[in-house]
């Protein structure tokens, strides 16, 4: 029996490297957006303690230099956290960019994969074929050989 063999089988190949870097992309992106969305935690975090820290020095009435330099903080704070949600804002719009990315060249490897499997199906068909005119020849060659050659009479009778 025949071995089947694919004609976009180097298609196939292509399209198979070409989703699996897109997939590394997308997991890429996401650790940089999950990255991201931590650091922003981190700095809420910050955000709390400079706040403790500043109702504390209120409450046992530190010096104003001491206030304003945790205000200062605070603000530095602020900004940064202004910076950490814009730069979650650019690391989501990557992290869609990579999935669409992915989601096109999935569907692209799962078209060749629907061409494969019909070329398959109808290389089956063709062997089925093949193998029954096969048994045909064979069984007429042993009909052949028990009862001698037809003549024409006795295809007229």
């Amino acid at each position: 029996m025949a071995k089947f063999k694919f004609q976009l089988e180097s298609v196939e190949k292509v399209r198979l490297q070409k989703e699996q870097k897109m997939l590394e992309a997308l997991s890429e992106s996401q650790r940089d957006y999950l990255a991201r969305i931590q650091a922003k935690r981190d700095l809420l975090g910050k955000k709390q303690n400079a706040f403790e820290k500043k109702n504390e020095l209120v409450s046992r009435d530190a010096s104003i230099n001491e206030i304003r330099l945790s205000e200062d903080y605070i603000i530095g704070l602020n900004a940064m956290i202004i910076k950490a949600d814009q730069a979650i804002i650019r690391a989501r719009r990557f992290l869609d960019q990579a999935m669409r990315n992915y989601i096109h060249a999935r569907k692209e490897r799962m078209m060749i994969d629907r061409l494969k499997e019909k070329a398959f199906d109808e290389f089956k068909v063709e062997q089925s074929r093949l193998e029954q005119r096969r048994l045909d020849d064979l069984i007429t060659m042993r009909a052949r050989l028990n009862h001698g050659p037809i003549d024409s009479e006795e295809e007229i009778a």
